[in-house]
């Protein structure tokens, strides 16, 4: 079968979701029929002898799907020995070398590196995620198929050999013991020189609050001979280099074997027994206070009165008691500049209390202190593992709170290896002010979504957004927000992001703005905090007088929006495997809750911000996405959409009759004799809708709770009437029914009707979804399903 035959294979099953970018697939997303070697070519036999491990799995996969990524099956070693053969620079032919195999907490990735001349290439990775079954829920390229072998160097090219910190200065341009240059890491590999992604160079005007100037150096200029496009073999040096203004940096060079000409260059950076207790912001002033909450350049008097003290958790003991603990440890990083910066204050107490007023150096510790340790903290109550997801970084973090001498920022600056976190910078919280920014959660948590994607990635970006630090924040302190703009997402520090933007502004993925924000990509951060906020409000954020819903809602958004992080290995062009990933994560039992509920949510806030395009659809967007090929609903008043609903129990889509005469119209049901119920099945997915299965159910409780396998608070209701054969056209509906049943005159009815159809499973026919055997409360089952609705009666 050729590429183009199993790309339309895909592109025509309803279960199989293709990310395309730049006209070539990149990811897949099997999450709702996970891939097996079991099911990839019916062969009972090849079952009984499935793969017993995950790498096995993967490269079956491979094999079978690969060419839908240009990956012909030549570029698979045959096995880990030959592969092992050809490491380090060789003659032998293009191909993919296992890479990773990463274990998560219900995921296994496993990842292959693409090679030319039997080294690695630079970002060109092919990663598969498996579920605990071993059964693939993800894949997604950056593989380059039809990538030019570079010209192998001559034997005696001069980087070939490893490089001293003496040649390091000779290449960097810089004078003969100039810079503390220490070398961490060096390796050969092959890089696709692109000119535009040499070095990031700051311009002549100031940045923007919230942005910084990116550290760079003077480079040499690129010879004739190097050419825009071309790959090249070259050496990777990892190196730790201060640079003025921005204290020790750890940096990442690639430098052209034969020329010694650097290709790129890029700084790893983005932006207790007795009870301890410290003064501090918990959350900012307009987000407790409202518009009587003053910024940063507001009375200091009542800022200072706005200060809450609570205890410091996580502290290690020391004497006097520093603030340094399990997670983070604050430091000032003392820079060598002219004029020198101002003294600053690391504090200690020998009574166990940190105080200090809002412009103190105790006040910005103490916040940076707790508000990088509670993100720490936050990421074990959410059930996900620290040490899996910052498997690079060495606790505890160092943390800076005067860090960035004035400026108006914060920054998270990677490690040597560019694997994990090193240290934490923070600024003051508007020009002029000398309160720290760390005083602002949202800012902490925008810094933290970094330090997960150096875990990840190791890099501070996603590759399709700046990060998921802006969604962290703003999820994590909208329950409750007086701020008296909702979404904007720093209301206090004021940096100018928003978590609302509109398709129609251009804000879609794929969008105007998305185009031509290809640098620190803060616009599509944007798109992402409001694709992500979105999920938030429809699973119980816009329950905005129930605080409980509003913080279920989002510590659920957030477990998701962390553990969808875990399994990246690689930068991604488009956020169809970030989503794809949060689908997955959301099974088992997070939060002691049964998972799975929310995933047509997730795929549905995506939409609406204008991912799944059709293919037809030409760049750039200004409409939302394409719903799934599969999509039934009956209409609880939402016409198959999900914006939050507090009332879920008056479905219009189902109705009882006295008689079985398929009125629509919705009857008190008549007591000691037969009723009947209706149901109208729709259809909003881009296929006609097939194999339409309804179920209905009663319970005679006064307020049924919940829903389990054996429907405990509920009983099965019979269908008179068998459902017709023929496929609900796209945009069309079925009337199915009547079920019959007796109405009880000492009870409340409340009736339960479950559809699904080829392709889509409602949430309680899915058996594979813990949501579907339960316990589970319904408001957090019937709402978060098109395919489920319930009508009291």
């Amino acid at each position: 079968m050729s590429a183009q035959s199993i790309i339309d294979t895909l592109d025509a099953n309803p279960n199989v979701g293709v990310g395309r970018h730049q006209d070539a697939v990149r990811s897949l997303d099997h999450v709702q029929d996970p891939w097996s070697v079991e099911e990839s070519d019916g062969n009972a036999a090849h079952a009984a002898a499935a793969p017993p491990n995950a790498v096995d799995t993967a490269r079956e996969y491979l094999l079978e799907v690969g060419e839908v990524y240009g990956i012909p099956k030549s570029f698979l070693y045959e096995d880990s020995a030959n592969a092992a053969a050809h490491a380090g620079l060789s003659n032998s032919p293009p191909g993919l070398r296992l890479a990773e195999e990463r274990s998560g907490t219900n995921t296994t990735t496993v990842s292959y590196q693409q090679t030319l001349l039997g080294l690695p290439v630079w970002h060109t990775t092919v990663s598969i995620t498996l579920n605990s079954d071993l059964e693939v829920v993800n894949s997604s390229s950056n593989v380059h198929p039809h990538a030019t072998e570079p010209q192998k160097p001559q034997d005696d090219a001069k980087y070939l050999k490893e490089i001293g910190v003496d040649g390091l200065r000779e290449v960097l341009a810089l004078g003969p013991g100039e810079g503390q240059i220490t070398i961490n890491q060096q390796r050969l590999l092959v890089y696709q020189y692109r000119k535009e992604d040499r070095q990031v160079l700051t311009g002549t005007e100031p940045p923007a609050p919230g942005h910084h100037y990116a550290p760079t150096l003077i480079l040499n200029a690129v010879p004739d001979s190097i050419q825009d496009g071309r790959y090249y073999v070259v050496r990777e040096v990892l190196f730790t280099l201060p640079l003025p203004g921005h204290g020790t940096l750890n940096w990442r060079a690639f430098i052209e074997v034969e020329t010694g000409t650097v290709l790129y260059l890029r700084a790893f950076t983005s932006g207790v027994d007795t009870p301890v207790t410290g003064e501090l912001f918990t959350r900012d002033p307009p987000t407790r206070k409202g518009a009587a909450g003053p910024l940063p350049g507001g009375d200091i008097a009542h800022l200072n009165l706005l200060r809450e003290n609570i205890t410091l958790s996580s502290l290690t003991p020391t004497s006097p008691q520093a603030l340094t603990g399990t997670y983070a440890v604050i430091k000032h990083i003392i820079k060598n500049t002219n004029p020198p910066p101002p003294n600053v204050l690391v504090p200690t107490t020998t009574n166990n209390k940190f105080v200090g007023d809002v412009e103190s150096d105790v006040f910005a510790a103490v916040n940076a202190y707790h508000h990088i340790t509670s993100m720490f903290e936050l990421v074990k109550a959410l059930g996900l593992t620290v040490d899996k997801l910052f498997r690079g970084t060495a606790f505890p973090v160092a943390v800076d709170h005067r860090g960035l001498d004035g400026a108006h920022n914060a920054r998270a600056q990677g490690n040597s290896l560019g694997n994990g976190m090193e240290l934490f910078l923070f600024g003051v919280a508007a020009e002029k002010s000398k309160i720290g920014i760390a005083a602002d959660l949202r800012v902490v948590a925008h810094e933290f979504g970094h330090a997960l994607l150096y875990g990840a990635t190791h890099t501070p970006n996603f590759g399709f957004a700046h990060s998921a630090g802006d969604s962290l924040g703003a999820i994590l302190c909208d329950p409750g927000s007086q701020a008296p703009s909702r979404f904007e997402t720093f209301p206090w520090t004021k940096i100018g992001r928003y978590h609302n933007r509109d398709v129609a502004q251009g804000w879609a993925w794929g969008g105007p703005v998305f185009i031509k924000d290809t640098g620190l990509q803060y616009q599509r951060e944007q798109i992402l905090s409001t694709s992500l906020f979105r999920i938030y409000q429809a699973i119980g954020g816009d329950a905005l007088n129930n605080i409980h819903h509003q913080r279920w809602a989002s510590r659920y958004v957030l477990h998701l929006i962390i553990a969808a992080i875990e399994p990246i290995t690689q930068e991604f062009a488009i956020p169809d495997t970030y989503v794809s990933n949060m689908i997955a994560a959301d099974n088992k039992t997070i939060l002691e809750h049964p998972g799975g509920a929310i995933r047509k949510v997730i795929r549905w806030s995506f939409e609406v911000q204008g991912l799944f395009q059709p293919a037809s659809a030409k760049q750039p967007y200004m409409t939302r996405g394409a719903p799934p090929q599969a999509d039934v609903y009956i209409n609880d008043g939402r016409n198959g959409e999900y914006g939050y609903s507090a009332a879920f129990d008056n479905a219009p889509g189902i109705w009882n009759r006295h008689q079985a005469d398929g009125i629509q119209g919705n009857q008190a049901p008549a007591f000691g004799a037969t009723n009947y119920l209706y149901v109208n099945v729709q259809n909003r997915g881009t296929d006609p809708a097939t194999g339409i299965q309804v179920k209905a159910y009663v319970s005679k409780l006064e307020k049924p709770q919940k829903w389990d396998a054996a429907h405990t608070e509920f009983d099965a209701i019979t269908l008179s009437t068998a459902i017709p054969s023929t496929p609900i056209p796209v945009g069309g509906s079925l009337v199915v029914g009547p079920f019959t049943w007796t109405a009880d005159a000492k009870a409340k009815h409340t009736l339960l009707v479950s559809a699904s159809s080829q392709g889509d499973l409602s949430n309680i026919d899915n058996t594979t979804l813990s949501c579907a055997t339960g316990p589970i409360d319904l408001d957090k089952l019937v709402p978060f399903d098109n395919n489920l609705v319930m009508r009291t009666i």
